[in-house]
């Protein structure tokens, strides 16, 4: 009775071990292809910047090459959404920002994938400090003057699209100032600021990463930084707290994920990766000259953040009436 039940129990665990064989080799072999690195915003702008970086020095000390890929639409939900469609294989990946995985969810109710839910945290990379452009022809040099001309008739400012931090921040500094200004969406950074300097609009809730090079060529202004500090990359650009509102300030953050179920072992080879690539000197002062924050974090680390950072933006999105266009 004992020899008959051990052959078929033993078949079957033989049976499991064949397809665990398998997955565990493939995951002691990871990578053995290229990786994609989806940023879900057009080229040009800060995100982009920030991914080629990161993406470049990633595919050294991962040994394969690591491509980005521009997914645009639905303020970075459409490329979000995709990598969350992929197979759990560590070869696609988000650069996602606080607005995919945070906001945007949460205020949208067409976006259908829930980030604490189906996106498994890699590394929280980097913050990028932001700012508020302006055409350079435009009567305002800093916040109060900003302010004082929004009242002689309503302004424009672009953003990377509907209902993420930028739109937000730029909503809740309506509500905080008073300042008038009206919303037009773009599908990333880079577009907006194309049409700030082709003077089709008036503002752009952007970054320091992208404004710096263009003040430098006399090209914008840059009125006011949207940070609790002034950027080490435009200190002489002051905050809006400092223009006479303490309370007002955000920065974004950026991170790597991948989607829900990949195998640990993956996203541990990942994360620390990412840490060594973050972590260099070299990298270190290469971000701080653009304008961002070099992080570099474990995955644990980076899903305390995403748990407070949406719990904060959740607070804050029912005190906004945030129109979706």
């Amino acid at each position: 009775m004992t020899n008959n039940l051990f052959k078929p129990l033993a078949l079957a665990a033989v049976l499991g071990l064949a397809g665990v064989a398998p997955l565990a080799a493939q995951t002691a072999d990871y990578p053995n292809r290229a990786i994609k690195l989806v940023v879900p915003y057009a080229a040009g702008g800060a995100m982009d910047a920030g991914a080629r970086v990161v993406a470049k020095d990633l595919s050294v000390v991962l040994g394969q090459p690591v491509v980005v890929d521009n997914q645009t639409g639905g303020a970075g939900t459409v490329g979000t959404a995709n990598v969350v469609r992929q197979p759990a294989d560590g070869y696609t990946l988000c650069f996602c920002v606080t607005g995919v995985m945070t906001i945007t969810p949460l205020s949208d109710p067409n976006v259908r994938y829930k980030p604490l839910v189906d996106l498994a945290p890699v590394s929280h990379v980097h913050n990028m400090e932001n700012v508020i452009m302006a055409r350079k022809d435009l009567p305002a040099n800093d916040f109060a003057s900003l302010l004082a001309l929004s009242r002689q008739g309503e302004l424009t400012y672009g953003t990377p699209g509907a209902g993420g931090t930028h739109h937000l921040g730029a909503e809740v500094l309506k509500r905080e100032t008073g300042v008038a200004m009206r919303h037009v969406p773009y599908r990333g950074e880079g577009p907006a600021v194309a049409d700030l300097l082709g003077g089709q609009i008036d503002l752009v809730m952007g970054t320091a990463a992208v404004a710096a090079p263009l003040l430098k060529e006399g090209k914008i202004k840059v009125v006011a930084n949207l940070g609790p500090r002034r950027s080490k990359l435009l200190p002489q650009v002051g905050t809006v707290a400092e223009a006479g509102y303490p309370a007002y300030g955000w920065v974004n953050f950026v991170g790597i994920n991948a989607p829900a179920k990949t195998d640990p072992a993956i996203v541990k080879k990942l994360s620390e990766a990412v840490v060594k690539v973050m972590h260099s000197p070299s990298m270190r002062e290469r971000f701080y000259e653009m304008g961002f924050e070099p992080i570099g974090s474990t995955p644990d680390e980076y899903a305390e953040l995403l748990k407070r950072e949406t719990a904060s933006w959740a607070a804050i999105l029912k005190t906004v009436d945030l129109p979706r266009n």
